[in-house]
């Protein structure tokens, strides 16, 4: 058996793939597999991308030689923009979205290139499937892609602001699958715009803004602000025992650890 080497993992999914029938399937089905075989001949950096169909989405393995950085900012975008173009003169009721999930970690790849095994695998589609993930799809329908990363992959690049990935492009969310006994700190993002608001949303102290970079204000107006203010303020209010003071959690990362306040956490739940 071949010993796990690291990936980064990208799981994805079609949005509302089973409306439509077969053709609609089809053709949707096919334009992932175009569209991602475009980007992983694009890519800048040398390795061999495994490619795996999964139902109604795929899963890609880049080898870790594949800058996670470049994944967030090289991947994602030309993903939303590849789909932007596809949908260009589709109906509305043909045109392509995808959740996405991304992660990464040791992965088991046998001799023929078959993933046998990894946590990354389950986790990302865990993350690509959690509430966050769909209630995200349902808030901003004309968004082409939703995806949420693992902790792991924001702290590898966020905080560095790695080829200008900054902070305020995610948002902290608890990813939860409750039928799968899953839940985890993630990162909402929206390629090409601010994430919205949902109710896995994690209360996380605001970051300093960095010298000479100013801070980008609130998405929406006053009105959207205030009403945002007063959510969290019922939220911090109301929660249960488990969540009263700080939720502070200590992950390590290679030879170093970093320290996270998860926050209080909102209640509820949304579905796409």
């Amino acid at each position: 058996m071949e010993l796990p080497r690291p990936w980064t993992i990208i799981s994805s999914d079609i949005v509302n793939s089973s409306a439509g029938g077969y053709p609609r399937q089809s053709d949707l089905a096919t334009a992932v597999e175009q569209i991602i075989g475009r980007i992983e001949h694009r890519c800048p950096y040398p390795g061999q991308w495994i490619r795996r169909e999964r139902g109604d989405g795929e899963l890609v393995l880049i080898p870790a030689g594949v800058p996670i950085a470049w994944v967030l900012a090289g991947f994602l975008p030309e993903l939303r923009q590849e789909i932007v173009d596809h949908n260009r003169n589709k109906h509305a009721d043909h045109r392509l979205r995808l959740r996405v999930g991304v992660d990464c970690g040791d992965v088991s790849v046998d001799t023929a290139g078959v993933p046998r095994g990894g946590d990354a695998i389950v986790d990302a589609a865990r993350l690509r499937d959690c509430g966050a993930s769909r209630e995200a799809a349902v808030a901003v329908p004309g968004a082409p892609v939703v995806a949420v990363v693992s902790d792991a992959v924001y702290r590898r690049v966020v905080p560095a602001n790695a080829l200008g990935m900054e902070p305020w492009m995610f948002r902290p969310v608890r990813a939860v699958v409750p039928d799968k006994t899953f839940q985890a700190h993630a990162w909402l993002h929206l390629p090409g715009q601010p994430p919205p608001a949902v109710s896995a949303t994690v209360d996380e102290p605001a970051a300093a803004p960095t010298a000479g970079r100013p801070t980008p204000a609130p998405a929406g107006g006053p009105r959207d602000v205030a009403r945002l203010a007063r959510q969290a303020a019922d939220a911090h209010r109301v929660h249960d025992a488990r969540q009263q003071g700080d939720n502070v959690g200590q992950t390590a990362y290679g030879d170093y650890t970093t320290m996270i306040n998860h926050g209080p956490i909102s209640k509820g739940g949304g579905s796409a």
